[in-house]
């Protein structure tokens, strides 16, 4: 069977891609910046308001209230 050229596709061109765009990898280092910030600032403040061993427990021997 003869077949012209025609009937074939032409891969030997391949499309250049132009890359990411600029916006994208600004908010992606931003967003990942804002990770770390936000995960910095929760071990920071994450003893806020917490005081061990409180001076108010009450303190009751667990051995006793079995009767």
């Amino acid at each position: 069977m003869i077949a012209s050229n025609e009937e074939y596709l032409d891969f030997s061109r391949v499309p250049e891609s132009r890359g990411v765009p600029k916006v994208i990898v600004y908010a992606g280092t931003i967003g990942l910046f804002m990770i770390f910030c936000i995960g910095a600032a929760a071990c920071l403040f994450s003893g806020y308001g917490h005081h061990w061993p409180a001076a108010t427990t009450m303190r009751v021997d667990l051995g006793t209230l079995h009767e």
